[in-house]
């Protein structure tokens, strides 16, 4: 017990200083919408498949033929959404940022946009049909607008905004407007200086960094910070730690999920545009872990992945007031939703019910992982809302693979068997209670 209680102080400190963080505040918010964006494009991609591909979709057959024909359509949401992550990302953490720093948001937002941009090389070498190297001027890649700038997006988003607001408070980079000037007006021309300079400032950062090193600082960044990561995240040793910290936090009563969101996010996105980018081109999927494999297998019925452990109650618990607050339960568990679960038996502050509650997801990642490693289950490349019931969010995440819902539905066995000794000695621990 005493151990559990330096558990929770630990954590508790922890939470404490990244809840004070603004910035991860800023970046959590920030992915919550563009995983908004990124479901709009997965499912304009999936709509994609299912009816207009003519080799597995409907249009396969010779009276929908014609659905072929709106292929474009999908193609150009999906284009629109999973090839401009970064470029969201910059304008909504300055978005959020400056509305804290008590400037103009949709100024601030657009002066880091353009922060962006100017660091990005728009000069592509492609090789031509006959084997020529061409380069092609004025371009921007999607490679340093979609998911693989999206670490240079969150350092840009946060320093340009610091350096515009800075700026702003200078009053000799102030123009003075006279009074019959409209206040709108006005405005911008105060902020015209500062806007000047830390756009400014950005583009010589740029230049200076290509000047010394060669190389962009779009791929330096990309290369040294992003990419090893990435591939950490990809072991189970990585997904495992933060799954843990996640858990954690859940028992002292934080949610966990919105704790870890700004490590996870960037990094899980990156992945599932990656698995989506090789699966329109015909290539393996390489990225195990994404959001929906987290939701897959970390959070069934929500963090904990406590379906089970309502399965378990339902099958094991002689506590009427288990029961109740299992049946109370069942209907929200169904859509990832399992507050009155943690906070109502209850699971936080329980060292009985914490030590299921943190092995389960953990255990059931490892199966997920290792099913899918030798591949029985599908990688997922969909990316869905964390609401979608169990089984039915395996079938769409990974495109219809049978072996990843069959993964699933062994990752729901092994929760609850995993479960079940805890809740028998929560009925021990009631009928000892009652016997006093």
């Amino acid at each position: 017990m005493k151990a559990f209680t330096l558990f929770t102080t630990g954590v508790e400190k922890i939470a404490e200083k990244m809840s004070s963080a603004s910035y991860i505040t800023i970046i959590r918010d920030s992915f919550i919408y563009a995983i908004t964006l990124v479901i709009i494009g997965a499912f304009a991609n999936l709509i994609n498949n299912v009816l207009c591909n003519t080799t597995n979709g409907l249009a396969y057959f010779s009276q929908f033929a014609f659905l072929a024909k709106f292929s474009s359509i999908f193609t150009s949401i999906n284009y629109a959404t999973m090839n401009f992550l970064a470029i969201f990302i910059v304008f909504l953490i300055a978005s959020h940022l400056s509305r804290i720093r008590n400037i103009d948001n949709i100024l601030a937002g657009l002066v880091a946009l353009i922060s962006y941009v100017v660091l990005i090389p728009t000069e592509i070498s492609t090789k031509t049909v006959s084997g020529d190297i061409v380069n092609v001027n004025n371009v921007v890649s999607s490679t340093y607008t979609g998911s693989q700038g999206l670490f240079l997006a969150m350092i840009v988003g946060i320093a340009a905004t610091e350096l515009f607001a800075k700026l702003q408070s200078i009053d000799q980079l102030k123009i003075k407007m006279p009074g019959s000037v409209p206040v709108g007006v006005s405005k911008q021309f105060n902020l015209l200086f500062p806007g000047i300079i830390t756009v400014l400032a950005f583009g010589v950062v740029g230049y200076l960094f290509q000047l010394i090193t060669g190389k962009s600082i779009t791929d330096v960044i990309y290369t040294v910070l992003q990419q090893p990561m990435e591939r950490v995240m990809q072991y189970p040793l990585g997904f495992t730690v933060l799954i843990l910290l996640s858990q954690a936090f859940w028992v002292i009563g934080i949610h966990g999920s919105s704790m870890i969101k700004a490590v996870r996010e960037p990094i899980a996105l990156a992945a599932i545009a990656a698995n989506l980018a090789a699966y329109q081109s015909g290539r393996a999927m390489e990225n195990i872990f994404t959001i929906p494999f987290w939701n897959i297998f970390s959070t069934i019925g929500g963090a904990g992945n406590t379906i089970a452990l309502i399965i378990a109650i339902f099958i094991f618990s002689k506590r009427e007031d288990h029961r109740a607050i299992a049946k109370l339960s069942v209907v929200p568990a169904f859509f990832g939703i399992n507050e009155p679960v943690i906070f109502g038996l209850p699971i936080v502050l329980n060292p009985l019910l914490a030590i299921p509650f943190i092995l389960a997801p953990v255990l059931s990642a490892l199966l997920g992982y290792y099913l899918t490693y030798i591949g029985f289950a599908g990688i997922t490349m969909i990316q869905i809302p964390f609401t979608v019931p169990p089984l039915l969010n395996a079938f769409i995440a990974s495109s219809g693979s049978i072996g990843l819902v069959i993964t699933q539905v062994l990752a729901i066995i092994l929760s609850t068997l995993i479960y079940i000794p805890f809740v028998r000695v929560a009925n021990d621990l009631a009928e000892k209670d009652q016997s006093l």
